[in-house]
Order: structure tokens, then C-alpha cells, then sequence
């Protein structure tokens, strides 16, 4: 009996410096982290979201309008506020949004601009991304009396808030 717990002892002690000596072995560590090499910069009537070097950026517009003069659309003033300035993003995030840009198409959209034609009025909406050793910017401006966004603009589009929502938290 002695004998045994003597050699149960041993067995014990020898898995644990065999599971001790994995952790010490060197894994093979990536050249760049991933993601670091997409550029995305979208801008929107009150928003722009920039992702660079594996950072993002949020910077909100906000319009100011002359309340002694509520009938006049144009606004007497506009201001920026930086939401988010230059937040890592984590590999999951990077490798999230690469997986999107790289299935939602947008990189090969076959046009650049989209929705009301140039002098009309609208709300612009610009994407560019550069990803991959590809690159393609798209304006959409958005009239009622045109046609909706490409839907991989559109996809693209919302996930940029669901990252920048992410962020935020």
C-alpha cells in the first residue's frame, strides 16, 4: 500500500512538471497584429468614424440653429466634439471588422457615387476603406427622391455603430 501511494505521488508530481515545462515554450508570435493595416474613414452629416493603426476615432458634429429665427434651415454655427480619440481596438475587434469589410462586398462596389445626383440637395455619406492591399471609397447621398444606399454600404454602415457602440461601452 505504501508502495502505491508512493507511486501515485510520483505520477502526480511528474505530470505537473511536464504540464509546467509547456508553458514555457515559445509560440510563434505574428509579424504585425492583425487588422493594423485597414484605414476606414466614414463621415456622415453629424458623425465621423476613423480607424487607423488599429485605433479608432469618434468625433460628433452638432448644428446650431438661431432660435430667434426658427424658420431658417441653415444653420448659425457648427462645433466637433472628439467622442472617442485614438482607442486601441482589441484583436477580436480588428479581426471582426476585417471579416466585414472583407464579406460585405463593399470593396467591390461598381461605382463610387450613389443616391442624388451632385447639386441636389441631400445628406452625404462617404466611406473609404483600404484593406488588404485594396482600396474604395464610396459617396451615397441620400435624397428620398433617389435611390436607397448599396446594401454593402449599407452593412458596412451599420457596423461601424455596432464597433463604435462597442468602443463607447
Amino acid at each position: 500500500m505504501k508502495t502505491l501511494s508512493v507511486l501515485a505521488m510520483f505520477l502526480v508530481f511528474g505530470f505537473q512538471l511536464s504540464a509546467q515545462t509547456l508553458a514555457y515554450q515559445s509560440l510563434p508570435v505574428p509579424a504585425v497584429k492583425p487588422g493594423l493595416d485597414i484605414l476606414l474613414h466614414y463621415t456622415s452629416p453629424s458623425d465621423e468614424v476613423i480607424v487607423k493603426d488599429g485605433k479608432l476615432t469618434h468625433i460628433a458634429t452638432t448644428y446650431h440653429y438661431d432660435e430667434s429665427r426658427p424658420y431658417v434651415a441653415t444653420p448659425a454655427g457648427v462645433s466637433q466634439q472628439a467622442i472617442l480619440e485614438s482607442v486601441p481596438l482589441n484583436g477580436h475587434q480588428l479581426n471582426a471588422l476585417k471579416d466585414m469589410i472583407n464579406n460585405s462586398d463593399f470593396l467591390y462596389l461598381p461605382g463610387s457615387t450613389y443616391g442624388a445626383p451632385e447639386g441636389q440637395r441631400s445628406y452625404d455619406y462617404n466611406l473609404h476603406i483600404k484593406a488588404d492591399g485594396r482600396e474604395k471609397a464610396v459617396a451615397y447621398r441620400s435624397n428620398p427622391s433617389y435611390g436607397n444606399a448599396p446594401a454593402p454600404f449599407e452593412r458596412m454602415q451599420e457596423y461601424i455603430w455596432k464597433l463604435v457602440t462597442e468602443v463607447e461601452r
